[in-house]
Parts: C-alpha cells; sequence; structure tokens
C-alpha cells in the first residue's frame, strides 16, 4: 500500500495518512521553503534563471570540474551543478533536478512518500535544501522497471550502513542516464527530508504540483552528483469534453465506478478517504488523477494515463484500470468471505460441541472420548469367540486405555493395538462347499485339463465332508510360467466357497513382513497373514503365496524361516505375530503356494507342502483352452465381438506350433490379443466405408504373418534328415517345461584320421572319400591311453561330471564290443552341447552322451526318430530321473517317435494321459546294454558279446488317436482313456508278465513295435 505522509508547509506539524509500520527516523533540519536562507534570516538567492544558451555548458563544465577536483557534493561546483531553479515570471523554461520514480508515476494532488536507498542521494537533497535551493524537483518514472533483486535492499547491504534486520523498498533512485527515463512527468514540491537512524538513505516527502514534460538534458548523473538536470517545461491540462452532455455522463460513469471500487475495496477506500478533501470530485480532470493516484494497476498503465492529453481517452484508460481493479476487489472479497464461512463454521461447530458436553456434562449423560472407545470395542467382540488369553490381553489394554490422557503418544498405540485385536474374527468360519459336484463344475468351467490340481481339491473337499470340520492344508503348485499357477488358487477359492487372499514373497527380504514388527517401532503393524485375517473377515480363507521359491535373505531375517511355523499343521493353530503377541489360529487356512521351481525351496519349507506339479500343455490341450477360454475373452475385451472375427482351425495351430511353444499359454493369449487389436483397427478404419454391413475378418495361415509377424520357431531339430554318426537326441527338462537337446561328438586320432559328423557320412576329406588310403588303424597297445576330450556347452558341474563317466564307460564298452578299437583311447575327442550360450546342468544326459561317442568310433548314427534320457553309472547301470511329463511332451512336439527311458521311470510314463503318450514307443531300460541294442542297428554295428545285464526291457507302445478324436477340443475326448473305444482298453497300459531269467540269461530277439491293428490299445512287450 502506498504510504502517505502529509506534512504541513508553514510550520504545521506533520500528519500520518497512510498506516505503516512505526520508524524511528532523525529528522534533519527542517526549514520552511519561503525563500529565505538557511543562515541568518537573510533572504534566499534568486532563483537561478538558466539561460537556453548557456545553462547547459554551464552546469557540464561546472560538473566536469567537479569530478575533476574530487570536490564533494556539498563544495561549490558541487552548487552549480545541483542547483534548481523554481519557474518564476521568465517565460524560459526551468532546470530541475530529476528524481527517478521506480515503481510507479506520481499524480498530483496529494502528498506521497517516497522511499531512498541511495545516502548520496539524499545527501545532495539535504544540501541544496540547506542553501535555500532544491524546493522543486522534477519526477521522472523509469522506462524499465529495475531487476526485482533491486527492488528492495537488504538492510545489511553495503548501500546500508549500519545494517539493521529486513529490507527496504525502493520508491526513488538514481539512474546511469537520463535516456532511462520517461518523457513526462512531475514538479514535486520536496516537504520534508528524514535520515533512516542506522542505515544509509531515508524519506522524501513530496507533494506532486502538475505534469511537466522535459525538453533537453543540462546534465547526466555523476559520481559526485547523482541526480540529473533536465530542462522542463509545464503540460497544460486538458479541457473539458466539446459537447458538456458527453462530459456530464462520462463524470456521472466514473463516479459510478468509483464508488463500486470503494465500496468492494477497503484499501482504495482507505486511501480515498485520506485524500479526498484536497480533491475538487466534480473537477474531472482532478477525479481522474484520484482514481490513477490511488490504483494498484501496472505502472505502464500509469504512465499512459499521466502522458495523455485528450481527455477523453484519459477517462477511457483509467475507467479501464478501475474496472480491473474492480474484479480484482470482487475476486478478494469472494475469497476472503469463502475463509471467513469456513472459519466461523468451524467456530460455530466448535462451540457448539463445547455447549453440548457441558450440557451433557450437567444431565449426568457425559461420554468422554475414551468411554465411546471402549463401548465401539466391546460391541466388536460381540459374537466372536475370543480366547481366554486374549480376552485377559484386551481387557488389561482397555483399562490402560482408561487410564491415559488423550494427548498422550500412548494412547494413540494403545489404540491401535485394540483395533486390530478386535478386528479379527476369532473363531468365525464361513461355510465352505461340500457339494462335491458344484465344486468340480466350477474348477472345470475356470480351468481346462489339470486333473491332478482338481482331483486333490475334490479330495480336500470329500475329507472335510465325512469329516464334518474344515481343515488346513498347505499345497505347493510347481510348474513353468503361464500355466495358470495363481488362476487356480482363486478358483479353488470358489469352489469352496471361500474368502480368498493373494499376497506375493518374491523378493521379499524383511521377516516383518510375515511376522509382524514390534509395538516399540514408530509405525509398526501386523504381518501379512494377520492383514489377511482382517481383510476377508473369516478364519478359513483360501491364502495363495505366489512366487515362494523367490525368497530373498538378508540381514532383516530369512522370511523362509518364518514360513517354517506358518506352513506347517502341527504349529499354526498357535501362530505369534511380533505386533499382536498373542496366539492365532490359522490352522483352517487352506494355503496354496506358487514355484516354478522346487530348487530354490529350503528343505524345511519344501518339507511342509504338498507339491503339486504342473508341466504345461500339449497341443491338444491348448487347442482346447484357446477355444474355450482365450479367443472369447480376447474377443471380449477388444471390442470386436465373435461376429467380426473368424479365425481357422487351422491358422490357429500355426500359431500355436510356430509361434507359442512355450509350456503356458500366456504367450498364446498375448498372440491371439494380438490379432484380435490388430482386426479391431481394421474395423475403425473401415467405418467410414459406405459398406455398412462389414464382412468377418477371416484370419488364414497364409494372411497370419500379416498379423503378427513372422514365426519364431521352425523347429528344435537340428538335423531334420537324421543325425550323422556322433550325435544323438536327448531330453532336457527346464523352467519354462521339456525341451530336446542334441549332443554332438567328433574325433581326430594322432595320425590325422577324423570321425564323426559329416566326414563319416563320406563328405569330410580325401581320407574319408578314399577308403584305401586311409591310415590303418593300429591296435592298442600296451602304452596306456593318449588321448583326452574337450567338453563344451556351458554344461554346469554335474553334467561335466557325466561327460566324464561316459567317456570312461564308453571305452570299456567298445574294448568289450572290439579290443582293437582302440579310438577313444588314442583320439582326441570334442564333445559339444548345442545353444552354448544357455547354461546346462543335470544327470540325465548320461546315456545320450555315451550313445554320442559309441557311434562317432563305430561311424554309425542311431535309428531315425530316437530320443533318450537318463543317468549313466560306471556300471553301465541306468537310473531314474525326473521330469518325464515335459519331456515326453518336447519329444511329441518334435515328432519324435521312439524314446528309451530309465527302467524306474515307466510308472511316471504310465501315469500320464493316453492324448500325451499317443503314437509313442516308449522302452524302460535298466542297463547300457539294452540303449545299444535298441538304438542303433544291429545289421550294421557289431553285436553285443553275451546277454544284457540289466533287467527286462519294458515297451509301452500307444496307438495313435483316430483323427476326428485329435481334433476335438472337448475335455473328455482330449483327455482320450474314458471314451476311447480302442480295442476296450481301459485307456492305461498293461505290462505283460516278465519273462523267466535274469542277469546273465540268455536274451531272445527284441521285437518290433506292433502295428496299431495289432495289439490293444495300451499293449506292451516284454523282453530279457
Amino acid at each position: 500500500m502506498l504510504a502517505l505522509l502529509r506534512t504541513g508547509v508553514r510550520g504545521r506539524a506533520p500528519v500520518v495518512l497512510a498506516g505503516r509500520q512505526p520508524q524511528v527516523f532523525r529528522t534533519l533540519e527542517v526549514r520552511p521553503f519561503a525563500g529565505r536562507a538557511s543562515r541568518g534570516g537573510k533572504e534566499a538567492p534568486a532563483a537561478i534563471k538558466v539561460d537556453e544558451k548557456k545553462d547547459e555548458p554551464a552546469a557540464a563544465a561546472a560538473a566536469e570540474a567537479a569530478s575533476k577536483s574530487g570536490a564533494p557534493a556539498g563544495s561549490e561546483a558541487g552548487d552549480a551543478a545541483g542547483a534548481a531553479a523554481k519557474p518564476s515570471g521568465s517565460s524560459g523554461p526551468a532546470a530541475l533536478l530529476v528524481l527517478p520514480l521506480l515503481r510507479r508515476p506520481a499524480f498530483p494532488g496529494f502528498y506521497q512518500t517516497l522511499q531512498v536507498s541511495e545516502q548520496e542521494v539524499l545527501e545532495i537533497l539535504t544540501m541544496l535544501r540547506r542553501k535555500g535551493q532544491g524546493e522543486y524537483i522534477g519526477g521522472f518514472m523509469t522506462k524499465e522497471p529495475p531487476p526485482a533483486s533491486e527492488m528492495q535492499v537488504p538492510a545489511g547491504s553495503p548501500s546500508a550502513s549500519g545494517a539493521g534486520a529486513g529490507a527496504l523498498r525502493r520508491d526513488g533512485g538514481r539512474v546511469a542516464s537520463v535516456a532511462q527515463l520517461e518523457e513526462v512527468g512531475t514538479m514535486l514540491q520536496v516537504v520534508e527530508l528524514q535520515q533512516y537512524p542506522n542505515i544509509a538513505g531515508g524519506q522524501v516527502v513530496v507533494m506532486p504540483r502538475h505534469r511537466v514534460r522535459r525538453t533537453r538534458l543540462v546534465s547526466q548523473p555523476s559520481p559526485h552528483v547523482p541526480l540529473a538536470a533536465v530542462a522542463v517545461e509545464p503540460v497544460e491540462e486538458p479541457q473539458a469534453f466539446a459537447d458538456e452532455a458527453e462530459g456530464r455522463m462520462k463524470h456521472a460513469e466514473l463516479v459510478a465506478t468509483f464508488k463500486k471500487l470503494l465500496a468492494a475495496s477497503p484499501l482504495h477506500k482507505e486511501k480515498f478517504e485520506q485524500v479526498a478533501q484536497h480533491y475538487d470530485l466534480n473537477n474531472t480532470v482532478k477525479l481522474v488523477d484520484l482514481a490513477a493516484g490511488i490504483s494498484m494497476a501496472e505502472r505502464t498503465d500509469l504512465q499512459d494515463v499521466l502522458a495523455e492529453q485528450d481527455l477523453p481517452k484519459r477517462v477511457e484508460k483509467v475507467m479501464a484500470i478501475m474496472e480491473r481493479d474492480l474484479n480484482f476487489a470482487k475476486l478478494q472479497s469472494h475469497v476472503k468471505s469463502q475463509v471467513e464461512e469456513k472459519v466461523a463454521k468451524e467456530q460455530k461447530t466448535k462451540m457448539l460441541m463445547e455447549q453440548m458436553r457441558q450440557i451433557q456434562k450437567e444431565l449426568g449423560i457425559e461420554k468422554d472420548e475414551k468411554q465411546t472407545l471402549t463401548t465401539q470395542f466391546r460391541e466388536a467382540m460381540e459374537g466372536k469367540d475370543v480366547p481366554e488369553e486374549v480376552s485377559k490381553v484386551i481387557e488389561a489394554e482397555m483399562a490402560k486405555l482408561n487410564s491415559l490422557e488423550p494427548s498422550s503418544s500412548e494412547f494413540n498405540v494403545c489404540r491401535t493395538y485394540l483395533e486390530w485385536l478386535t478386528c479379527l474374527p476369532w473363531g468365525k468360519c464361513e461355510q465352505e462347499n461340500r457339494d462335491i459336484k458344484k465344486a468340480e463344475l466350477v474348477l472345470d468351467e475356470d480351468h481346462y485339463g489339470l486333473e491332478d490340481v482338481k482331483e486333490r481339491i475334490l479330495e480336500h473337499i470329500a475329507v472335510s465332508f465325512l469329516k464334518d470340520n474344515t481343515q488346513g492344508k498347505i499345497m505347493c503348485l510347481v510348474g513353468p510360467p503361464g500355466v495358470g499357477k495363481t488362476s487356480i488358487g482363486k478358483s479353488v477359492a470358489r469352489a469352496l466357497d471361500r474368502k480368498f487372499y493373494r499376497f506375493s514373497v518374491g523378493g521379499m527380504h524383511d521377516v516383518a513382513e510375515i511376522r509382524g514388527h514390534r509395538r516399540t517401532y514408530v509405525g509398526a503393524m501386523p504381518g501379512k497373514l494377520i492383514q489377511c485375517l482382517k481383510s476377508t473377515g473369516c478364519s478359513n480363507p483360501v491364502v495363495l503365496i505366489d512366487e515362494i521359491d523367490k525368497l530373498g535373505r538378508d540381514m532383516r531375517g530369512d522370511p523362509s524361516s518364518a514360513l517354517l511355523e506358518v506352513l506347517d499343521p502341527e504349529q499354526n493353530n498357535s501362530f505369534r505375530d511380533h505386533y499382536l503377541d498373542v496366539p492365532v489360529d490359522l490352522s483352517n487356512v487352506l494355503f496354496l503356494c506358487t514355484a516354478n521351481v522346487l530348487e530354490t525351496i529350503p528343505g524345511p519349507l519344501l518339507d511342509r507342502m504338498e507339491v503339486i506339479r504342473i508341466a504345461g500343455y500339449v497341443f491338444e490341450e491348448k487347442m482346447a483352452i484357446a477355444n474355450k477360454y482365450l479367443i472369447p475373452q480376447t474377443e471380449e475385451q477388444s471390442g470386436i465381438g465373435s461376429e467380426k472375427l473368424d479365425l481357422q482351425e487351422e491358422a490357429l495351430k500355426k500359431i500355436i506350433k510356430d509361434y507359442a511353444r512355450e509350456a503356458g499359454v500366456r504367450h498364446l493369449r498375448q498372440l491371439l490379443d494380438k490379432v484380435s487389436r490388430k482386426v479391431a483397427l481394421n474395423l475403425v478404419r473401415q467405418k467410414t466405408s459406405e459398406s455398412a454391413d462389414q464382412a468377418p475378418t477371416s484370419i488364414t495361415p497364409e494372411n497370419l504373418s500379416k498379423y503378427i509377424g513372422q514365426p519364431l520357431h521352425l523347429s528344435d531339430r537340428l538335423y531334420m534328415g537324421g543325425t550323422p554318426p556322433g550325435v544323438v537326441m536327448g531330453l532336457a527338462w527346464t523352467a519354462n517345461g521339456g525341451a530336446t537337446l542334441y549332443v554332438e561328438a567328433r574325433g581326430r586320432l594322432p595320425c590325422g584320421r577324423v570321425q564323426g559328423g559329416m566326414a563319416s557320412l563320406g563328405v569330410g576329406g580325401a581320407a574319408a572319400a578314399n577308403p584305401q588310403e586311409a591310415p590303418v588303424e593300429k591296435k592298442r597297445g600296451s602304452g596306456g591311453m593318449t588321448g583326452h576330450m574337450q567338453v563344451t556347452g556351458q554344461l554346469g558341474s554335474v553334467m561335466s561330471e557325466s561327460s566324464s563317466i561316459s567317456l570312461t564307460y564308453a571305452r570299456l564298452f567298445m574294448r568289450e564290443l572290439d579290443a582293437n578299437n582302440g579310438f577313444l583311447d588314442e583320439a582326441k575327442i570334442h564333445l559339444h552341447v548345442p545353444e552354448g550360450a544357455t547354461p546346462k546342468d543335470g544327470p540325465s544326459a548320461g546315456v545320450t552322451m555315451t550313445s554320442a561317442l559309441v557311434s562317432l568310433v563305430l561311424e554309425q548314427p542311431l535309428k531315425a526318430e530316437v530320443a533318450m534320457t537318463g543317468e549313466l553309472t560306471l556300471m553301465g547301470k541306468v537310473l531314474k530321473v525326473g521330469g518325464i511329463k515335459e519331456k515326453v511332451i518336447a519329444a511329441r512336439r518334435e515328432g519324435v517317435k521312439t524314446l528309451l527311458l530309465p527302467r524306474q521311470n515307466e510308472a511316471d510314463y504310465v501315469e500320464l494321459k493316453e492324448y500325451l503318450r499317443a503314437g509313442l514307443t516308449a522302452h524302460f531300460v535298466d542297463h547300457y546294454d539294452d540303449v545299444y541294442r535298441l538304438a542303433f542297428d544291429e545289421t550294421k554295428v557289431p553285436p553285443l558279446p553275451g546277454p544284457s545285464r540289466g533287467l527286462p526291457v519294458v515297451t509301452v507302445y500307444t496307438p495313435e488317436a483316430p483323427e476326428a478324436e485329435k481334433a476335438s477340443t472337448e475335455p473328455a475326448k482330449a483327455e482320450g482313456g474314458e471314451s476311447s473305444g480302442e480295442g476296450g482298453g481301459s485307456g492305461q497300459p498293461q505290462e505283460a508278465p516278465e519273462m523267466p531269467g535274469g542277469l546273465g540269461t540268455p536274451s531272445a530277439p527284441l521285437r518290433s513295435p506292433p502295428s496299431p491293428s495289432a495289439p490293444p490299445a495300451g499293449a506292451s512287450s516284454t523282453s530279457n
């Protein structure tokens, strides 16, 4: 707010017109400007008349002399440079000192107080005042405002000697050149000068008299004369309106707007009351100056009003300024009224509440906050079977709560603890489903296949029905990503009519996430299991602990150790959370865990869970899942509907075979979503066409790549026309399902002969092309073995050990076949497993590596369409391996027809669904002798020197399902077994009785696999 200070000119005491913070000023020697000298009461020298031709050179010369001599501002040279002339009767213009105005121009008519921070400016004005000069100065606003940092001078700045606190406002100061000032300004009558008591600068109280225009320069500011001097001429005030009626109308409009502004803005009203007595409000010119002088408009708008000579235009500009001020005042008043209304409402509410408490106190019905909380806690405990120990804790905490003050921090801690204790569902269990058919229907609706999981859930329901109570069990679903492990938990909860709660422990390091925080910590809260009970509101929910194989461990504890108590049916009936510190019964909770692998789950934790493996889906299952679930879901979510998309069956088969070979269906779902999005985009683009009815988009194998790109997988088989000597196809298990794995072996004798690979097929060089020129192989001498084997393919330690075992056994085995063949003893052998960037480990490649080495030595390939897996010992025994289902699925995907599996895995293979085994012949062997007989063509390799040293071979052949049954996507047909009428079999292979004999007994020739029409479905042949 502009500070106005009115001071009497003829010895009257100063009167403060505007409210400012009181400041202590040291008043300089004040003498009335009546043309008298400051000493001895003599007449002041006449005002210096400036000749138009001589004043400027004289003033410039005086200023230059003062600058050269270094005279202070109060010297005679300074006097000449700083002289000011009061206008007299002479016709020539007067020379005035110029005080630059930084913030806003000065309008004639009322006193103004200008804050000046430059001490030298105040001193030159004081010096002229003592000499009886400088009563009038010119006030010209700067064209550009100074930087914001210069608009306020810190009290501790160098220009403020004796620094004080705060910052000083700068209304006036010095400039470098007169060119920085506006042309039109105001003649200011200096009324009073006041020095700040402790800092540089002071206040200059002035009375603006009339407008002036600078005509020419007299002197520029200099280091000793900070103010410039210019010649000025008065600006005549504009005449009245030419049309008197228009003038009255404009004046009335101006007065009306002025009244609205004064009514809306207390600030403008206060200013108006201070200066209204000095104005003739009936004079339009004076009223315009008054309105502009008290306005808070921009400095450029005010300068335009000051410089405007045309009265109608000046009135229009002032009217625009007042309208903006009025709008701002209304907005400010609206905000103020809203704030006041809100404060008044809060005060009213507070007052009424206090009165209500006083009335309740007088009537004896007062209830304070503690009593209300206690009542709420007791109501929350009604109808719950709270254990005795928990009841004692709750009562003790309530008594503690009543003894505490509500303002204390312990009160809120106790209150929160009681809220958690009373909100838990103590003894409250939801009635679960006992209808087996309903549960089975729900599971079949949500998931296709997964019979093992469904069977286990139905077993749980049956046991609960017989025992007439609920039971808490822990099941762990293990399988590759995308097979539906997490969604199974929701289906189980829906089938049992229980509440469902899921939380993931992947990457969890803090044990407090399971067991909760101690109440001594700020922000402590219970663990996930207590939060689960509060969220579900029952004691028997279905809790899914996701990604349990990815638990972390660090300095904050081991969450897997905390889960030992949670997942133990014998201990979780009295689980103690660190926050609650009371026993909580979790025995009725059905826990489901999910994991991708079991190797990273700690042994004690894994021992507490029932593992259910989900191996993945084969082609037929993916076809059924896509038709029954995925395609309808994608059509609905993309908004195209079934009538706008025609996905042909052959195109879907190509998607599954060439694009989505992973064990799960997540990538298949993404591909179908991509197709639906492309179709939706095409439909939207075609909406603007003239055809109203758009034909459905047909997706065929030919245009499939247009929607989802080129196929990602063509085949995992590196050798489509059969494997060469030294190359064998094995079967492997991965976290993403089963896969085929090739083992390649090549060798080179010191003499240069190369065996294995394409060289053994006759394309490996001159020696292979001309067998007569090949070096004669030497018999194995008694000098020992000189050959060695190099193994590559990023194999793990276990697989590297299997390669060493394979080499040792292959050497012994070849000595039995041909004592003169010492290739493995003398050659440098390189054994490689392709895809070297993929880490590989495990013992199941033992028989595969041995077969590759034997094929290398004999230079004979294995039979076509043969794959094998099994761990091999130094004695030639073939041991059991895992992942049979995944490996069988991989073999079916690659078109393998014959499998060589360990004898101990026969039960695992027989348990597979018939549609997984359709078209496969599986031989279960116990010794490598049988692997040799079955893998190689007996007519092209040396025969075994004796009978097989293992148990009899069991051969299981499952015929291909009929074409109509293969193409069906119904679950009953896809699973085979029950509805299959092949030979009236039960769907499970029947093992024929083993023939008498054992190890060392002569072995009859192996019988070739029967044709599909010869034996019934599931027939088996046995030989020893």
